[in-house]
């Protein structure tokens, strides 16, 4: 017993040394922050896109958005003019940051904006917002992002994270040590060997593991484990997890520019072969309402049969013959709602 003490005290004063020294030597900042640190750098592109095009409406979303939608098509059958703005696994936090760093930002303000999503991803804000997708969300924040860190970060933290984080620097220099391990991983060789750069490395990782060349996808894939947060009894909970999501803020943001803001379930096949869970129809409904009351308008393109499953590549991306049909369906909807 006196033994396992003694290793216990070196054990915690060795911690106690190490945390001092990684926060004198300026690897760590104290007392820490909870969620991540943004550099005060945000990529404008789409900011000078849509100020260049001056588009009647924006279309944003994720993948969905870029590989199952046809804009020149969209804005021949509208008769308006659309400028896509698509982030590939992006998700409702990711989103906000595009409509207010830079939708909002170009001097030619878009009369409607159109937001394609998925089931229960506009009051999930912490989704896609953590690990590999945190360089994606750093390309559009800020510096300093309150709301952002505090939706998508801190309020999934539980009290013992959140104190480690802030007040034990080793807890935090771990996943420092697991970043930059990866960066040397998938960034070092490729520049010297095959002289290819950064953005030459994530655009070869973004093709090698691009929906396409995945094979077809089974019910316990990492897709569908990722995807079930999506659908526990909590998110279900519309108007339980509104008031500590984006959706507010987007609505607020876009009625203050006077931009009319639409939002688009678009169709997947995630429930072609099971039944879809309980509870969401009615967060659905719930969705529809609330939105109603706030002046948004709403689209619904899940039951339209004119795709079906045969037309998917996976759950929410279909082949490219069947693009057309896509589009059109998403603008006759539009039409039905559109001035």
């Amino acid at each position: 017993m006196k033994n396992f003490l003694r290793y216990l005290s070196m054990l915690l004063v060795s911690l106690a040394l190490l945390c001092v020294v990684a926060v004198r030597v300026g690897k760590i900042p104290f007392p820490g922050q909870v969620g991540p640190r943004f550099d005060a750098e945000i990529s404008m592109a789409h900011r000078d896109g849509i100020a260049a095009q001056n588009p009647q409406i924006v279309l944003l979303g994720d993948s969905m958005v870029e590989e199952n939608v046809d804009t020149p098509a969209l804005s021949d059958e509208l008769g308006q003019s659309v400028y896509t703005v698509s982030y590939p696994g992006s998700a409702s936090a990711l989103w906000y940051l595009s409509i207010k760093n830079n939708i909002l930002l170009s001097p030619n303000k878009p009369p409607a904006l159109v937001i394609v999503f998925r089931d229960t991803i506009p009051t999930s804000p912490a989704y896609r917002a953590d690990g590999k997708f945190v360089r994606a969300i750093d390309t559009l924040a800020g510096a300093d992002e309150p709301l952002l860190t505090q939706l998508a970060y801190v309020n999934r933290v539980n009290p013992l994270e959140k104190f480690a984080k802030q007040y034990f620097p080793l807890y935090e220099f771990g996943f420092q040590i697991r970043d930059r391990v990866d960066f040397y991983v998938r960034y070092l060789l490729p520049r010297p060997l095959l002289h290819c750069g950064n953005r030459c490395v994530d655009a070869a990782v973004l093709n090698i593991f691009n929906f396409r060349n995945l094979i077809d996808p089974t019910a316990d894939d990492p897709i569908a484990q990722a995807e079930s947060v999506l659908y526990t009894d909590s998110a279900l909970d519309f108007y339980g997890q509104l008031d500590q999501s984006f959706l507010p803020e987007i609505i607020r943001l876009c009625k203050e520019n006077g931009i009319q803001l639409v939002m688009v379930r678009g169709k997947t096949i995630t429930f072609a072969d099971v039944p879809p869970p309980a509870g969401l129809d009615r967060y659905m409904r719930n969705l529809r309402e609330y939105l109603a009351q706030s002046g948004v308008l709403f689209l619904d393109l899940e039951a339209d049969d004119r795709l079906t499953a045969s037309d998917y590549i996976d759950r929410f991306h279909v082949h490219p013959e069947a693009r057309g049909i896509y589009t059109q369906m998403l603008a006759d909807g539009l039409k039905s709602v559109l001035p």
